[in-house]
């Protein structure tokens, strides 16, 4: 209770790993200050989910990793990004708005292996990205295992629709920082969450200016 102040402040001083909102101004000076914050969005029909298994899915671009990657492919078009991602295979791709959440994720699942529950772990995580395995996502997979991060399942649509897999995958949310791909998740019943983040946000404000059309 805050007393209608934004409650942000705070934010940092209780170690906050995820803040969810549907206020979008509060989770942009979220973002800003650091903390890992996405937008929700419900949906009218909901899929059903596990009740023994946290299922988190997460973009890769601007939500995991930064909008390095995606600024080349807003700039240049899709085969300069592939370019891009060859030769930059062997570099680190620098760490976007949720890494911290994944991170916190990553040491309960690891509290519940030392108990002898790998296999049956009560947390489980997605990697639902556009980038394709072959050329992309190498890079990307590179980048988490650098970071000591591990991913239970990381799928490579290679420009697929996500809708169709997410609702396969039935997670509880699913974080995306692109409206049409959070839009898309709820239409198949996923609790979706968009992390207004990247060069992506400046995209979306062209599109609802009519900019593009």
């Amino acid at each position: 209770m805050t007393g209608g102040s934004s409650p942000i402040g705070y934010l940092k001083a209780w170690h906050t790993n995820l803040y969810l909102s549907a206020d979008a101004d509060k989770v942009r000076e979220a973002l800003a200050e650091g903390i890992a914050a996405a937008t929700m969005f419900m949906t009218e029909k909901l899929t059903e989910v596990s009740e023994s298994q946290l299922r988190v899915a997460f973009d890769g671009d601007a939500v995991l990793f930064s909008d390095e990657s995606e600024r080349i492919f807003k700039a240049h078009g899709l085969d300069k990004f592939f370019q891009h991602e060859r030769d930059n295979e062997d570099t680190l791709l620098d760490h976007g708005p949720l890494k911290g959440f994944l991170e916190a994720l990553g040491k309960l699942q690891k509290k519940f292996y030392a108990k002898g529950h790998r296999l049956d772990c009560p947390i489980r995580t997605f990697l639902v990205t556009a980038r394709s395995a072959a050329s992309s996502g190498i890079r990307a997979l590179k980048t988490l295992r650098a970071w000591g991060l591990e991913i239970d399942e990381a799928l490579f649509l290679a420009g697929a629709p996500k809708g169709p897999m997410l609702e396969k995958i039935r997670p509880h949310i699913y974080f995306d920082d692109q409206m049409f791909h959070v839009e898309g998740a709820a239409e198949m019943g996923t609790v979706a969450a968009h992390v207004p983040y990247g060069i992506a946000q400046k995209h979306n404000l062209k599109q609802n200016s009519g900019v593009g059309k």
